[in-house]
C-alpha cells in the first residue's frame, strides 16, 4: 500500500528532499500527488513532475485523499497551515522548526488532539551518523558518565548564512530555528531527562534582522551540562562534539567524521593525605582525598552509523500502519521549543531561565 502525501510549499526541502526520497528509494511506501504553494514557478515545478498544483489552500484540502500532508512553507505559516490539514482530516508532518514558539506547537498539538489526526516534525537529523555515533558511545559507557557535553557547528567562510526568507524576522527566520532546532533537540533526545535552567546569547553578526550566533547552555536535572553553539563564521571552527565524562573524553571534529576519538583513562587512584590550614595563626593539618590519574589510552570507535534521513520515513510508515511508536513525538517537540523560548527569553534580558 503506497501512502499518498500532498505538500504545502513547494521549496527547496520540499522539492529537493521529501518528494525525492519517497520518489527514488523503492522502500518508503509513500506515493506524491498534489502541492499548494502560491509561487506559479514552484507550481509548474510540481506539474512538470506529474503532481496536481494549486494556488489556494481551499482547493487543495476539498481535492484530498491525503494520507499525510507535509507543511513546508516559511516557519511563520507552519502552525496555521498544519492546523488547517489536522482540522480538514488529514496526518502533518511540518518541516523543522514546528513553530515560531513553544504556544504555536501547543496549539498544534491540542488541534491534533481535538481531530485524532497524526502531528509530527522532520526532525530528520536524530538520524545524522555523527550524532548516532556519539549517543552510542555514551550508551556503551566509553568515558564513563558524562558530565559537558559540546555540540557545535561553526561556518568555516561564511557561507551559512541566513537568506530568503531564513533572513526575515516576520518569517520566523534566524539560525536558533534554523540550525539550533536540529541541535537542541538531538541533545535533549540524547540526554533524555529534563532541563532545569537556560543561558543564552542570541544575536545578529552580520543578519540585518535575525541570529546568526548562538550558543545555549542547558542545565539538566542529574546536574549534566550541555553546550550548544551555531554561528556562519568562524575562520577556525571548533569540533563539532565534545564530550567529558568522569572516565575520559571523546571528540569528533567534523561532522562527516567516521569515528569518534576517545581518550579514556587507563587508571586511577585515590589517597588521603596530610595538608597544611591555617587557623587562629597557626599551622594545622587537615586530612584531604587527592585522586591521581595514572595512565591514558587513545582510540577511535569502531562503531559506523546505522541510521540515515529516510529511517524517519520508515517509522512514519510504521505508524501509519499501526506497527510503530512515533519517534519524534509532539511533546518532545515542545519541549525544545520551550528551551528556545527561554534562550530567546535569557538572551534578551540577560538572565538565567529556570524551566
Amino acid at each position: 500500500m503506497a501512502y499518498k502525501v500532498g505538500y504545502i510549499g513547494f521549496g527547496g526541502m520540499i522539492s529537493g528532499y521529501h518528494y525525492a526520497a519517497v520518489t527514488t528509494d523503492e522502500t518508503l511506501p509513500f506515493e506524491p500527488t498534489a502541492v499548494f504553494d502560491i509561487d506559479p514557478e514552484r507550481r509548474a515545478d510540481a506539474e512538470k513532475r506529474g503532481l496536481l498544483a494549486f494556488d489556494n489552500p481551499e482547493d487543495f484540502f476539498a481535492h484530498g485523499g491525503y494520507d499525510l500532508v507535509v507543511v513546508g512553507t516559511a516557519n511563520n505559516y507552519h502552525c496555521e497551515m498544519a492546523c488547517r490539514a489536522m482540522e480538514a482530516g488529514f496526518n502533518v508532518m511540518t518541516e523543522k522548526p514546528a513553530a515560531r514558539n513553544a504556544a504555536e506547537v501547543e496549539k498544534m498539538i491540542a488541534v491534533s488532539e481535538k481531530t485524532g489526526r497524526l502531528f509530527t516534525v522532520h526532525q530528520n537529523r536524530r538520524w545524522d551518523g555523527d550524532f548516532l555515533m556519539i549517543r552510542q558511545a555514551l550508551e556503551d559507557g566509553v568515558i564513563g558518565k558524562p558530565f559537558m557535553i559540546e555540540s557545535r557547528i561553526h561556518s568555516k567562510n561564511g557561507n551559512g548564512d541566513m537568506y530568503g526568507w531564513r533572513g526575515m524576522e516576520d518569517h520566523g527566520g534566524g539560525m536558533l530555528l534554523d540550525w539550533g532546532v536540529h541541535m537542541l533537540d538531538q541533545l535533549l533526545f540524547m540526554v533524555g531527562e529534563p532541563v532545569k535552567t537556560v543561558s543564552a546569547v542570541v544575536r545578529p553578526l552580520w543578519s540585518e534582522e535575525v541570529d546568526d550566533y548562538a550558543k545555549v547552555i542547558l542545565t539538566f536535572e542529574s546536574g549534566l551540562v550541555a553546550q550548544m553553539e551555531v554561528s556562519t563564521y568562524n575562520p577556525i571552527p571548533l569540533p563539532r562534539w565534545i564530550v567529558y565524562g568522569d572516565r575520559g573524553a571523546m571528540t569528533m571534529q567534523e561532522m562527516g567524521d567516521r569515528a569518534v576519538h576517545v581518550r579514556r583513562m587507563t587508571g586511577d587512584s585515590s589517597a588521603v593525605e596530610k595538608a597544611k590550614a591555617f587557623e587562629d595563626f597557626r599551622v594545622v593539618l587537615r586530612d584531604q582525598s587527592r585522586h591521581r590519574i595514572d595512565g591514558f589510552e587513545e582510540f577511535d570507535t569502531d562503531k559506523t552509523p546505522g541510521g540515515d534521513w529516510h529511517s524517519l520515513y520508515r517509522n512514519l510508515a510504521g505508524v501509519l500502519a499501526g506497527t510503530e511508536e512515533l519517534i519524534v513525538k509532539p511533546r518532545q517537540v515542545l519541549n525544545c521549543m520551550k528551551v528556545i523560548d527561554a534562550a530567546f527569553c535569557s538572551s534578551r534580558e540577560g538572565v538565567t531561565v529556570r524551566l
